[in-house]
C-alpha cells in the first residue's frame, strides 16, 4: 500500500509540474483525474504503452482544456506520459 502511495504522490507531482512547465491553469481535479488513470495502469512497475492509455487520458471529463484552450490533448498528455514514464521506470 505504501508504495502505491509514493507512485500517486510521484504522478501527482510530476502532472502539476507538467500544468505549471507549460502555464496552465486548472479549476477542478484534473490533476488527480491524471494520477487515477496512470496509477491504474501501471502493472508490475512498468508503465503501459502511450496508446493503451490515450483514449482514458481524453476521457476524463475536465475543463482544464477549456481554460487553457492553446493547449492541445495530444501534446499535452504525451509529453505528461514521457516525464512520467521516466519517472516510473
Amino acid at each position: 500500500m505504501a508504495s502505491q502511495s509514493i507512485r500517486r504522490d510521484a504522478i501527482i507531482q510530476s502532472t502539476l509540474f507538467h500544468i505549471q512547465l507549460k502555464q496552465c491553469q486548472y479549476i477542478d481535479d484534473f490533476p488527480e483525474a491524471v494520477a487515477d488513470v496512470f496509477e491504474k495502469n501501471v502493472y508490475r512497475g512498468r508503465l503501459k504503452k502511450y496508446q493503451d492509455l490515450k483514449r482514458k487520458l481524453y476521457r476524463i471529463s475536465t475543463s482544464f482544456f477549456d481554460v487553457n484552450k492553446g493547449i492541445k490533448k495530444k501534446d499535452f498528455f504525451e509529453s505528461l506520459y514521457n516525464r512520467i514514464k521516466r519517472r516510473v521506470n
